[in-house]
């Protein structure tokens, strides 16, 4: 690494007009050359066309909250089902104040059901190790190796720093912020990146750590009870919504099964009806086509005696 270009291009861009996400090559010209970027442990055979494979470190914080260090005679440890775990890269950081990284989980890793939990941007001026929270969503416990590649970081550059200033002056006045102080210039804000670099966990809460772990372990077998009571329950739902839809389906088909037997009846009925009243009219005409016989009549009859 050339201290002298590390100096210049942590502060000044030395390819201005390039803009976007950093390929390979510029990628490569910043670790190798100038110590940038990747400032330690960079390996050339993990760069990607527009980004870089980062590698499981040595520090980490196991399913149950203690924080343990991997080694080459121990160098792996089991991811426990359904649990949470804390990792560090294994490369060191260095970021200069005109380009911003991002890094998440590789794809290979999300398949196998792993979920990255951490906002996924470094800050331009960021100097340290990445580390972040793993989730193992699924019942199966996984095997973490020392080394093992696990994300994936690419950068891009910004818009442009202080550019009324040379190097050395812009040097001084970013040297001259504190903290999360502003700088303010040529009335322009800017808000940088201050602090020592960070080790691997070193934001890490014990007391926190360990409670979240434990919680989460908990809440998570809790939900995994309600639900399967609740599978349960809706199971239990749908089987006595469809006994009573069956029954009310039974009695809906029984009762128009009596309405037709009811229409079948009516019709009968007025068959009969009609036949009745067809007899009933031809008895009538009947009746008056018969003569009648009077008291006349028959005392002729009985006048004229037997012949």
């Amino acid at each position: 690494m050339n201290e002298l270009l590390h100096e210049q291009w942590k502060y000044e861009d030395p390819n201005p007009s390039d803009r976007g996400i950093l390929l390979s090559n510029r990628i490569h010209k910043f670790c190798s050359e100038a110590g940038l970027l990747i400032s330690a442990d960079y390996e050339e055979a993990n760069l990607r066309p527009a980004s870089y494979t980062l590698r499981i470190g040595d520090d980490f914080v196991a399913s149950d909250g203690t924080v343990r260090h991997l080694t080459e005679k121990d160098d792996a440890f089991v991811f426990e089902k359904n649990s949470i775990i804390f990792v560090t890269t294994k490369e060191k950081l260095d970021i200069p104040y005109y380009i911003v990284a991002r890094f998440n989980l590789r794809v290979n890793w999300v398949y196998d059901g792993v979920l990255l939990g951490t906002g996924p941007q470094v800050d331009p001026g960021f100097c340290g190790f990445l580390s972040c929270p793993l989730y193992n969503l699924t019942n199966v416990d996984l095997t973490i190796k020392r080394g093992q590649d696990f994300a994936t970081i690419d950068f891009e550059k910004t818009t442009t720093l202080l550019e009324a200033y040379a190097l050395d002056e812009k040097r001084k006045r970013i040297g001259q912020v504190k903290g999360k102080d502003l700088l303010k210039e040529n009335n322009e804000t800017y808000a940088f990146y201050k602090t020592h670099p960070l080790q691997p966990l070193e934001h890490r809460k014990a007391h926190r750590m360990v409670s979240s772990l434990f919680e989460m372990r908990e809440e998570l077998r809790t939900w995994r009870q309600l639900g399967f009571g609740s599978l349960v329950a809706f199971f239990g739902l749908a089987l006595s919504l469809l006994a009573f839809g069956a029954n009310l389906y039974r009695q809906n088909s029984d009762l128009s099964r009596q309405v037709v037997e009811g229409r079948k009846d009516l019709q009968t009925a007025n068959d009969q009806i009609q036949r009745l009243t067809e007899d009933f009219n031809r008895l009538s005409r009947d009746n008056k086509q018969v003569p009648s016989t009077t008291p006349k009549d028959k005392k002729a009859e009985s006048e004229k005696g037997p012949s």
